[in-house]
């Protein structure tokens, strides 16, 4: 089982077992970034540690939201909010529990996840742990 560090998302990503093609002798990864993006935000969702400043911003891109409208809906007073959580990089954003599992919470609407709401609320996100170093992990789908 090979295993693939990617950072294309703005944070270090772990393909476990991607399809590999050769590109110039070396093999490489053979993935879609929209849809490995797409999976990543679900992925997300459900983590089970803080989210870190990286994964606030992907989030906040991947959405195509400026700062502004992140803390609009979050209601923060202002979008320099969303700047610090971001500015933490690797590390954990430092957003208040509640403000993420209401961001979390919006993210699984927003996808149609709707469905997981009472789960993620009963259980999903409860005690969040701290963030860790750990890269994501995603298994990538077998090729057809």
């Amino acid at each position: 089982m090979a295993h693939v560090i990617i950072t294309e998302l703005g944070f270090p990503i772990v393909l476990v077992d991607p399809p590999m093609v050769t590109v110039r002798g070396q093999a490489i990864a053979d993935v879609n970034l929209r849809e490995l993006a797409d999976t990543v935000f679900g992925r997300l969702i459900a983590k089970p540690t803080r989210l870190t400043g990286d994964e606030v911003k992907f989030i906040r891109k991947h959405l195509r939201l400026r700062q502004v409208d992140l803390a609009r809906l979050l209601n923060m007073a202002n979008h320099s909010v969303v700047s610090q959580w971001e500015s933490h990089g690797d590390d954990a954003a430092g957003m208040d529990y509640n403000t993420e599992v209401v961001l979390r919470i919006w993210m699984a609407g927003k996808v149609g996840q709707s469905d997981r709401l009472v789960d993620l609320l009963e259980r999903g996100l409860k005690d969040l742990r701290p963030s860790t170093h750990e890269p994501l992990a995603v298994t990538m789908p077998k090729a057809a």
